[in-house]
């Protein structure tokens, strides 16, 4: 210290704590640690030239140099504590909690525990307690007590950062399922629009009319126009090249059936646009065939008047 007035300050090291003069409870460790801290209180500063620089309070330094992100760093008034690197438990057990119980006795928690099991198992969990008691999953992959796997696994989103309740966006339940948007997956996979996927792999758009709005019958004439309008190509994707497929340009294809974008296709709408097709042909087909009917019974009942006289 040179010339300090400061009180129950620890200095280990040469030069540590140097310029020290009016600070106090500082505990400076390792050759110039703290070295320009002239009125700093409260500090904790570790290692070769730890916080050299540093001239706050209530400030932790764990470094062997004076940079000013130590490895570790700390702000003992703000209850903040900065890693500056990679973070790994090791061992059989590690967890890391962090909690804050406020005035209405409502808890905020974000608890990751880490636990090694023979099966490779990591049961994690990620928890908030709303200001209302109730429970707001923001994200969980643990169980209530240690050693338990979860039975549901909600991600949640805000469009803001200021929001205070976000929405569940994914959401993986005890059984596998996994639901985009709901939180009540019945199939494997399970948007919110109302399409999934089958437990046997086969994709289902939703089509219930709950769904739906503006339901119109597709006209014979529209879907042979559409029909006509569609180009069949071969190609590969860019991403598999080694892959042959058959299809259609999402760019060229007729109005009716093109997406928004243009850059996708729902098989469902060539499907609908075939069918309407295939029904208007087997109409003329049946109209043909009674036409024809009615031809032969003609020319039958002809023949009869012919060999009568």
């Amino acid at each position: 210290m040179n010339g300090s007035t400061g009180s129950a300050n620890t200095f280990i090291g040469l030069w540590a704590g140097y310029n020290t003069s009016t600070g106090g409870s500082n505990t400076f460790i390792g050759h110039t640690a703290g070295y320009h801290n002239t009125s700093g209180a409260g500090n904790v500063f570790i290692g070769y030239d730890a916080g050299a620089n540093e001239k706050g309070s209530k400030r932790l330094y764990i470094a062997d140099s004076n940079t000013s992100t130590p490895l570790i760093y700390g702000e003992f008034d703000n209850k903040k504590l900065t890693v500056n690197g990679d973070l790994s438990l090791v061992g059989p057990n590690g967890q890391i909690s962090v909690s804050n119980t406020t005035a209405d006795n409502t808890t905020k928690i974000l608890r990751i525990k880490l636990n090694h099991y023979a099966n490779a198992q990591l049961p994690v969990w990620l928890f908030r307690a709303a200001s209302n008691g109730t429970n707001n999953f923001v994200a969980l992959g643990g169980g209530a007590s240690d050693g338990n796997a979860a039975t549901q696994i909600d991600l949640y989103t805000a469009p803001t950062t200021t929001t205070p309740t976000g929405t569940a966006r994914i959401t993986i339940k005890g059984n596998g399922n996994v639901g985009i948007g709901t939180q009540n997956p019945s199939y494997p996979l399970q948007m919110a629009s109302g399409a999934y996927v089958t437990t046997g792999g086969v994709w289902t758009n939703a089509s219930s009319r709950e769904y739906k709005d503006n339901i119109k019958g597709l006209k014979v004439e529209n879907a042979m126009e559409t029909l006509q309008g569609l180009n069949p190509v071969t190609f590969n994707y860019k991403v598999s090249p080694e892959e042959n497929h058959v299809g259609f340009i999402a760019e060229e294809v007729p109005d009716l059936v093109a997406m928004k974008d243009r850059q996708g296709l729902s098989p469902m709408d060539i499907v609908a646009v075939l069918t309407k097709v295939v029904q208007g042909q087997q109409e003329a087909i049946q109209e043909q065939q009674k036409t024809i009917q009615e031809l032969t019974d003609k020319v039958i009942r002809l023949e009869g008047e012919l060999k009568r006289r």
